[in-house]
């Protein structure tokens, strides 16, 4: 969730606990669960209302780019054959070795299978600059080669 919708959902959790509810009653009417209104209740308790403040997330940068996220979901939303991949439909290995291929980067095969899932289930408008871009990257990388590397493993693979 967005990070002040979560702010403001522990921050009331805050204020009806100091209310005197208890944490069952305020997990219920929150939609949230008991232990998650414990543990903001544990860090109210020691870091005060400030503790219950959203900060901005760390972890390392996305590897890939927003236009090239753009450009996997068209190509995740086409069939494997369009681009000449021999394969009927994707699964979390071909992904991987495209990802590789066109764009220079390696996930593991779990990660592929998050990113073929939410391409597949994106309804986000693509431009067609970047339809345009993925048509010239593809033709830039000889995805023929790709399918004759692959072999003929991956034909009717599901994910």
């Amino acid at each position: 969730m967005h990070g002040t919708v979560m702010e403001r959902r522990r921050l009331r959790a805050a204020q009806l606990f100091q209310k005197g509810w208890r944490i069952t009653d305020i997990a219920r009417v929150l939609d949230v669960s008991a232990p998650a209104v414990s543990q903001w209740i544990a860090i109210l308790r020691t870091k005060g209302e400030d503790g219950l403040i959203s900060r901005p997330r760390t972890g390392a940068p996305r590897r890939l780019s927003a236009r090239h996220s753009l450009m996997l979901q068209v190509l995740l939303k086409q069939r494997p054959r369009v681009h000449e991949l021999d394969a009927d439909e994707w699964n979390r290995m071909l992904v991987q070795r495209v990802i590789k291929k066109l764009f220079g980067i390696t996930y593991s095969v779990q990660h592929c299978g998050r990113l073929l899932k939410t391409a597949k289930s994106s309804k986000q408008a693509i431009p067609r600059l970047t339809r345009l871009e993925l048509d010239d990257l593809l033709k830039k990388t000889d995805i023929a080669r790709i399918r004759t590397r692959l072999g003929k493993r991956h034909v009717r693979s599901s994910y």
